[in-house]
């Protein structure tokens, strides 16, 4: 029979050992699901509790065992300091670092490229698909700010869950600096000249077809009649009337596209739009600004070379409707 003294020590052992066995799972419970660099958006919202974003986590494939990353939460006080935000995590970050994360935001840094021509939806859709803000908030931000037009399209750098409106200072910022020299060169002009310049953002991709349009664009204002953009019903069609879910890919037109009652439906309406239907970059503005006399009244795009076929006449223009376009 051991004396009480070996029974002490065993019972310390066996402690030690079950110390050691509780450290090595919740060590483990901590560890990397895989070893694998593939990152994923992941949305903290506000007002989400802490058990529903682990439950999350562990769902998503981000944490090994929900109760240990719940464990070391608790255990150094960061339960409660979780911020809602858009965050990129990637299965091999572990948990310390997820938690991390979460606590102070991942500040990483990404390349954000806003193309010419893109609209406020469609930037929108870039930023929250790369994780920098979430999705719908740059469109809530937006609203009523009349920004459409002076986000400059760039190629930029944000943090990982940026706020939108650093994000949108940054842009209006490169708009100020890039764009508005231009402008105020005919400032008496200057929301005409940016309106224009986003028809032949939207419209043209050749600088010099660009001024060529631009001067058929004015000739058709001076004369009263509609400018009949279709980049105009596009716009109603994708971005005003339903949001803009599947980008700008709206052709083809249909005839009720064309008969949609909306003031940037230049087909219903003469003159220019109310505003601005995209984000022109620097070709398009100086070809609004520098327009190309001609003999042209009218213009289409061949689908194929992306060249801008130009008319004289509505009879010449037709024949060319059914050439390249076969209507």
């Amino acid at each position: 029979m051991p004396l009480p003294k070996d029974r002490n020590n065993l019972i310390f052992a066996g402690i030690l050992v079950l110390v050691f066995l509780s450290l090595t799972v919740f060590a483990y419970g901590l560890g990397p699901v895989r070893r694998s660099i593939e990152s994923k958006t992941f949305r903290v919202m506000p007002g989400e509790g802490f058990r529903e974003i682990t439950l999350r986590l562990q769902g998503e494939g981000f944490i090994r065992s929900k109760l240990a990353f719940e464990l070391l939460a608790f255990l150094s006080g960061r339960a409660e300091d979780l911020k809602p935000g858009v965050y990129e995590l990637s299965p091999n970050l572990g948990s310390i670092t997820i938690l991390d994360y979460l606590v102070h935001g991942a500040k990483r840094v990404v390349d954000i490229v806003i193309p010419e021509g893109a609209s406020v939806y469609d930037i929108d859709r870039i930023l929250s698909e790369k994780a920098v803000i979430l999705e719908g908030e740059l469109l809530v931000f937006a609203k009523d700010k009349k920004l459409e037009g002076r986000l400059f399209p760039d190629t930029y750098k944000f943090f990982l869950s940026s706020g939108v409106e650093d994000v949108v200072a940054k842009l209006l910022d490169n708009f100020k600096s890039k764009a508005e020299p231009l402008l105020t060169k005919d400032p008496k002009n200057f929301e005409t000249n940016l309106i224009l310049a986003s028809l032949l953002e939207a419209e043209v991709p050749d600088h010099e077809e660009q001024r060529l349009v631009a001067g058929i664009l004015k000739r058709r204002l001076a004369a009263g009649m509609p400018l009949q953009v279709d980049a105009t019903v596009c716009y109603v069609k994708e971005i005003l009337r339903e949001g803009a879910k599947n980008g700008r890919n709206c052709y083809p037109l249909t005839p009720l596209d064309f008969a949609v009652d909306s003031p940037y439906n230049t087909y219903r309406y003469k003159g220019l739009p109310p505003g601005p239907i995209a984000n022109p970059g620097v070709s398009a503005l100086r070809s609004a600004l520098a327009p190309k006399d001609s003999d042209f009244w009218f213009y289409l795009s061949d689908p194929k070379t992306k060249k801008t076929i130009f008319s004289k006449t509505l009879e010449e223009h037709e024949l060319k409707r059914v050439k390249f376009l076969g209507k």
